[in-house]
């Protein structure tokens, strides 16, 4: 009996070594690195219809001299009745005149401020949440045929704006 019990005892001992082996769990493997968080699209910016006699709607051209700049800053603005904006801006330097900027988005008065809020410059998407594209102004005057603005900034420029005929296009 004996002989039988040894190999039997050594095919066992073989057999559960084999399935040690095979039953052996592969090292863990070192973590994946976690994706950063998704950034949450911002909002699309919704631009606010206010009342069609609104004096602000309009064809809006400024001239205008920023300080550190040898030229004029001639700027168009288009406000409508549905709360969307058109922006446009030259530097004219002597007889030249630079490339022009083209921005579009909403508009909006609160608390007597003046608020342009870009959402396209030049075609192209803007972040909406970059102050950069946000604009604003107290507003001192508003007429129908004029509009004296000043920036909300230290030392805030006035800019005065004329009516324009609606479809005025900045001269070249």
């Amino acid at each position: 009996m004996s002989r039988t019990f040894l190999p039997l005892a050594g095919a066992m001992c073989a057999a559960l070594v084999l399935a040690g082996c095979a039953g052996r769990k592969p090292p863990p493997r070192p973590p994946e690195p976690a994706s950063p968080p998704q950034a949450q699209a911002p909002e699309p910016v919704r631009c606010t219809p206010v009342p069609a006699d609104d004096p602000m709607i309009g064809t809006w051209y400024a001239v205008s001299r920023p300080r550190g700049f040898a030229g004029d800053l001639q700027s168009l603005t288009v406000v409508r009745a549905d709360g969307t904006m058109r922006y446009e801006t030259q530097m004219k330097v002597g007889r030249r005149t630079r490339p022009a900027l083209r921005e579009t988005g909403c508009w909006s008065v609160a608390d007597g401020v003046y608020t342009l809020q870009t959402t396209q410059s030049n075609g192209e998407p803007v972040d909406s949440a970059d102050p950069i594209y946000v604009t604003r102004y107290r507003i001192e005057k508003a007429a129908r045929g004029q509009l004296t603005l000043r920036e909300l900034k230290g030392g805030g420029q006035v800019i005065t704006a004329r009516r324009m005929p609606p479809g005025f296009q900045l001269p070249n």
